[in-house]
C-alpha cells in the first residue's frame, strides 16, 4: 500500500489519470471480472492507469464492490465502476463507495444521456443524493466541493439507436465521455457479435464516435482485448482504452503454458469465448 495511505493514494490515482486525459493522452484501462480482490491488485500492480469493476457482467455483484475499491486503492491505479444498468441508486452507491468514476450501459437517447449525467452529479448540476459514506475517505474531506469536476461519467454507445442519437448524445451537458462497447455495437449493427471492430460497418460507426467525441472534447472510450485492437483504438484517436480482463488474462496465460509444456501449438485468440464478457 502507498505510504500516503489509501485514502490519500486514491485522491492521488485519479488526480494522475485526470491529469494525463486533460493533457490529451491516452490512458490504459483494466477490466475486472474476478471476485476476491486479489486480482485487482494484480491488475493495479501490472501498471494499469485505471480498473473498472464490472457490475454488470462480472462476478463480483453489489457485496464485493467495497472490498474491490479497497484493493485497487492499494494499487497506483484509478478506481470506476460499471454499473448493471441505468438505475440511479445503482450509480450513486458506486460513487458513494469510493469509484472515480462510473460507466453505464445501453444509453440510447439524449435523455438516458441527461438522466446518467444527473444521477451522478450534485445540485445543481444533477440530482445525486448526498452521502458520500467512503467517497469522502477515499478522495479527501473537499470531495463534496470537488465532485462534480472529478467525477468521470461515461456513457455507453452499443446499439443502431444511441449511433442515430450519438451528436444529441455527446452534446449532454457533464458527460465526460463516451465508452464503445464493440460486441454489443456489432451484434446491433450486423446480428453478429464481435470484439474485432476492423471492418464493415462497425468500423465506420467506432471510428465516427471517436471523432465525434474528440471534436467536442470528451474522452472517447472502448473495450478491447489488448494487443492488435488495443493498437487499433488508439490509432483511431481512443484515449480510455480497455486492454484486457482479468478473467481472460488468466485464461490465455494458463492455455499458454499448457500448451507450451503439452508440444501444443496454442489456438488463435477467439475474442468472444476468451473475453467471455464486457
Amino acid at each position: 500500500m502507498s505510504e500516503l495511505g489509501p485514502e490519500r493514494a486514491s485522491a492521488a490515482s485519479l488526480a494522475r489519470l485526470l491529469a494525463r486525459l486533460d493533457a490529451g493522452e491516452a490512458v490504459f484501462n483494466g477490466w475486472l471480472h474476478l471476485p476476491g480482490g486479489v486480482s485487482a491488485e494484480v491488475m493495479g500492480h501490472a501498471g494499469y492507469d485505471a480498473l473498472t469493476v464490472d457490475l454488470q457482467h462480472g462476478l463480483i455483484g453489489d457485496g464485493g464492490l467495497v472490498s474491490s475499491l479497497q484493493a485497487i486503492a492499494a494499487t497506483p491505479a484509478a478506481a470506476l465502476v460499471r454499473v448493471p444498468w441505468l438505475h440511479p441508486p445503482d450509480l450513486m452507491r458506486a460513487l458513494d463507495a469510493g469509484a472515480a468514476g462510473v460507466i453505464c450501459p445501453m444509453i440510447d437517447t439524449p435523455q438516458q444521456a441527461a438522466a446518467l449525467v444527473s444521477a451522478c452529479r450534485y445540485a445543481p448540476m444533477g440530482s445525486r443524493s448526498f452521502g458520500p459514506t467512503r467517497a469522502k475517505l477515499a478522495h479527501g474531506d473537499d470531495y463534496t466541493d470537488t465532485a462534480d469536476a472529478r467525477t468521470l461519467v461515461f456513457a455507453m454507445i452499443e446499439t443502431k439507436a444511441a449511433l442515430g442519437n450519438l451528436e444529441a448524445i455527446l452534446d449532454t451537458p457533464g458527460l465526460s465521455g463516451v465508452y464503445v462497447g464493440p460486441a454489443d455495437l456489432s451484434l446491433s449493427l450486423t446480428g453478429h457479435a464481435s470484439l474485432d471492430f476492423r471492418t464493415g460497418e462497425v468500423a465506420a460507426a467506432v471510428a465516427r464516435i471517436a471523432d465525434q467525441a474528440r471534436a467536442r472534447q470528451l474522452i472517447p472510450g472502448i473495450f478491447t482485448q489488448g494487443g492488435d485492437l488495443a493498437r487499433a483504438a488508439l490509432a483511431l484517436g481512443y484515449r480510455f482504452v480497455t486492454a484486457g480482463s482479468d478473467f481472460a488474462l488468466l485464461s490465455t496465460a494458463a492455455r499458454t503454458v499448457l500448451n507450451d509444456l503439452r508440444g501444443v501449438a496454442a489456438p488463435p485468440i477467439n475474442p468472444l469465448t476468451d473475453t467471455p464478457s464486457y
